[in-house]
């Protein structure tokens, strides 16, 4: 319901509503090509996400089955004497990226993976297959970190496409119409004004001209 006495009759600001419904019905627009940009680019990384996590599953399948060879061939002890080798930490880093023009943080990390010398394990003793197992098990470092950056900017698009739609619905349901009913209730209003300001004018000159034949008369 419009509050009329909220609302100033004139010209002006009939022609300020129309402006507004102009520049309001553009931010939509823009709104809209906005969340149809976010929905695609949610959808591409959508399937990289599940692509990814498919990956790992099968890297992280092999990784144990090498793992079982490997303590098959050595056994358990050997496996883990294999285990004492060279550790190397994986730093990962989180930056801000840019993303359909949001701001997203992107994790990164160097390879986890090493050449079998960079392991230090000794090449007697030890077999093969725990060579393989530690590829598996450094490529399922790097898939990890991979995924994990996936899903961080698929959730950041995710609240993004929320509030964008959010923002959609207020100016299509609220602030738009209310902003057509103010002009409409101006319009009406000033042809109303209007409408009277004759019918008083036509009314003066119809008393005037019958003072004047009253005068003539006389």
């Amino acid at each position: 319901m419009l509050d009329g006495g909220s609302v100033s009759i004139t010209r002006s600001q009939l022609l300020a509503r129309k402006r507004q419904i102009e520049l309001t019905q553009a931010g939509y627009d823009l709104l809209d090509k906005k969340r149809l940009a976010l929905l695609q680019e949610i959808l591409r990384l959508q399937e990289e996400v599940v692509a990814c996590a498919a990956e790992l599953e099968h890297s992280a399948g092999y990784a144990r089955q090498m793992l079982a060879k490997a303590e098959a061939l050595i056994g358990e002890t050997g496996v883990n004497s294999a285990a004492m080798g060279r550790k190397h930490e994986i730093l990962t880093e989180v930056r801000e990226g840019q993303l359909m023009g949001v701001r997203v943080p992107r994790l990164s990390a160097p390879s986890a993976h090493r050449q079998f010398y960079q392991r230090d394990l000794g090449l007697i003793g030890t077999s093969l297959v725990v060579d393989e197992a530690a590829n598996g098990y450094e490529r399922n470092v790097d898939l990890i970190v991979r995924l994990a950056d996936g899903e961080i900017q698929l959730g950041k698009l995710m609240r993004e496409i929320f509030t964008t739609t959010r923002r959609l619905k207020a100016l299509e349901h609220i602030i738009i119409p209310r902003l057509r009913v103010e002009q409409r209730y101006i319009s009406n209003a000033l042809e109303e004004r209007e409408r009277a300001g004759h019918f008083s004018l036509k009314l003066t000159k119809k008393l005037l001209a019958r003072k004047h034949q009253a005068n003539q008369a006389g």
